[in-house]
């Protein structure tokens, strides 16, 4: 039985390594397809990129760092909620250098697994519970910006009429699931399950559900501005809606583990979609390329005072779930 177990895992490197060529390849070709498709040489995006409206991209990128920064405070929110001894300062620097080590690590979850193992280790405590708080952080992300691209592809596609009736339904959906974690969230619940799946059955779960969910609204409305902004940076005028659509599609296709840091797959992705509303490859490339590698741009610039900021020691976070008999006893007495 160990023999087998020994074996196997000696196999899994080879495989790794198989898995990380076969990404690498199709990045590669990807790329090499838009250089003979597209004609976008190295010389072509450098003329693109110069002919850019600085401005725009000044403001494309401010936005970009105030949406760092509201994600790493989401993050936190969470945290918190899960009784993660941290402090907003050291989830940043996590958030940041994960950011980055998401589009230099050759794993497409490589930023997550640092997250995960540097606030278990900074927050003293479990890798469940901490890979709970980033689970939770991309879920709500995903989910955000899912409810915004179905609501603006009704817009787009099938007029105000359908646009105005999707925006009633999952605005109905999102009260229906609101009231469902109110409604469970009952007192009977062990502060020790607080770190657990079962986070959504305490008290406080409702508040922490509006804050995030107002929070992942607003970031990914910001995420998809990003985008707008930049298509004016280089003269493309596009609907809000279409990039809406767009950039959710990309999003969730990149989050594959199919290239590395989305690469290749991404560019031919923006230049895809993009193509049916008149833009021309170049530029919907340069976009592409600012959308998968500022994020990591911004982060390395916005992570320098995090880095220099000393924090204290951290402490539990303060209790805000009691189990329910206790609960119910206090109130007697």
């Amino acid at each position: 039985m160990m023999r087998v177990r020994s074996e196997d895992a000696a196999l899994r490197p080879g495989w790794e390594r198989v898995l990380m060529s076969a990404r690498l390849v199709l990045t590669a070709g990807l790329l090499v397809a838009l250089f003979f498709a597209f004609r976008l040489t190295p010389a072509r995006l450098a003329k693109i990129f110069g002919d850019a409206s600085w401005s725009h991209l000044v403001l494309a990128f401010g936005v970009l760092a105030v949406l760092m920064l509201l994600l790493s405070i989401k993050w936190y929110v969470i945290a918190r909620a899960l009784n993660v001894a941290t402090s907003f300062p050291s989830v940043t620097r996590m958030y940041l250098m994960g950011t980055v080590l998401s589009n230099v690590l050759p794993t497409a979850i490589g930023g997550d697994l640092y997250r995960v193992l540097a606030l278990s280790r900074e927050g003293r405590t479990s890798v469940r519970g901490s890979l709970v708080t980033v689970a939770i952080e991309r879920a709500t992300g995903y989910a955000g910006l899912l409810l915004l691209a179905g609501i603006a592809a009704a817009f787009y596609f099938a007029g105000v009429v359908a646009g105005v009736a999707a925006t009633l339904l999952l605005a109905l959906l999102a009260g229906a699931t609101h009231f469902a974690v109110r409604r469970h969230g009952s007192g009977d619940f062990d502060e020790a399950e607080s770190g657990s799946w079962r986070w959504w059955r305490s008290p406080s779960a409702g508040l922490t559900v509006r804050r995030v969910a107002v929070l992942s609204i607003v970031q990914q409305g910001m995420w998809i501005t990003v985008a707008a902004i930049l298509g004016l940076a280089y003269d493309v005028s596009v609907p809000w809606t279409y990039w809406a659509v767009t950039v959710t599609a990309m999003t969730l296709v990149t989050a594959l583990p199919l290239s590395v840091g989305g690469l290749g797959i991404r560019e031919v992705g923006y230049v895809s979609l993009l193509a049916p509303v008149g833009v021309d490859a170049g530029k919907a490339a340069a976009i592409s390329l600012a959308m998968g590698f500022g994020p990591s741009l911004v982060s390395l610039v916005v992570i320098l005072p995090f880095l220099f900021l000393r924090t204290p020691s951290q402490h539990p976070a303060p209790a805000t779930v009691v189990h329910g008999e206790q609960a119910r006893a206090d109130r007697i007495g």
